[in-house]
């Protein structure tokens, strides 16, 4: 079995500079599925109001959780008490350069990974931070020819990277982070995604969360980039903003 965890939040001012809304708690929704192929389909488990910062990432780790804000980070243990936060988190060295905004965030052994977004999107730069898992302290960041820059998630084994040119699109960008983020050739996906916020990748799968009009769930087979539809994580009709992923083998 593995668990689907996203957030869904009424305050979040998002990757794509939407601005927020009337307070409200963010949602963390939980949702199973048995990995084989592994599309799905989802099924909701159970939902947990969090704290509305937590508006941009989520990461699961051993003991406890990482979150992301737009410029700040935190571990929290399993009950999702607080243990330590970085507020700001961007160096400023990297905001005087216009990086402002965290986007949704993976963990892969001692490091957050942590994609940085400038709002020039002509500009075709973004970046990728490091930042230590524990004290979420800043370690290094590179800059990656891409426009916009809403998540990435890292697939252990090989190292790849994964993230997305735009919000919408149908290829999946892929980068060699053993050999300097060399950039290497596109996943293309059977269908067109809108309003990509989050990803993660888990049994040969890289679960995405969008913003769209329902905030939907997508599974897309990282061998074959064929994409299946895996429901909506509620909210709709300007009652939530769809953010963050993690998927996490039970």
């Amino acid at each position: 079995m593995l668990a689907v965890a996203v957030l869904v939040a009424a305050t979040a001012c998002s990757s794509s500079g939407k601005p927020s809304v009337a307070p409200a708690p963010i949602s963390a929704t939980t949702t199973t599925t048995r990995p084989a192929a592994v599309l799905g389909p989802l099924r909701k488990a159970s939902e947990q109001a969090i704290s509305p910062v937590y508006a941009q990432g989520v990461a699961h780790i051993p003991n406890g959780w990482i979150f992301s804000g737009t410029n700040s980070l935190w571990r929290t243990d399993n009950a999702l008490k607080e243990v330590v936060s970085a507020n700001p988190a961007i160096p400023a060295a990297w905001t005087a350069r216009g990086f402002n905004h965290i986007g949704d965030i993976d963990v892969i052994g001692k490091y957050i990974y942590a994609p940085l977004e400038q709002p020039d999107y002509t500009k075709g730069q973004q970046a990728t931070a490091r930042f230590d898992r524990d004290t979420l302290r800043f370690v290094d960041a590179v800059t990656l020819p891409q426009h916009e820059n809403s998540f990435v998630t890292i697939e252990p084994t090989t190292m790849t990277a994964y993230t997305m040119d735009h919000f919408d699109g149908n290829t999946i960008l892929r980068y060699d982070v053993a050999h300097g983020w060399k950039r290497l050739a596109p996943l293309r996906l059977s269908t067109t995604l809108h309003h990509t916020q989050g990803a993660d990748i888990l049994n040969g799968v890289i679960w995405i969360s969008t913003s769209d009009a329902r905030n939907d769930l997508y599974g897309v087979d990282l061998s074959t980039g064929k994409v299946r539809s895996n429901g909506s994580m509620g909210h709709t009709g300007g009652q939530g903003e769809g953010e963050g992923l993690d998927a996490t083998a039970l």
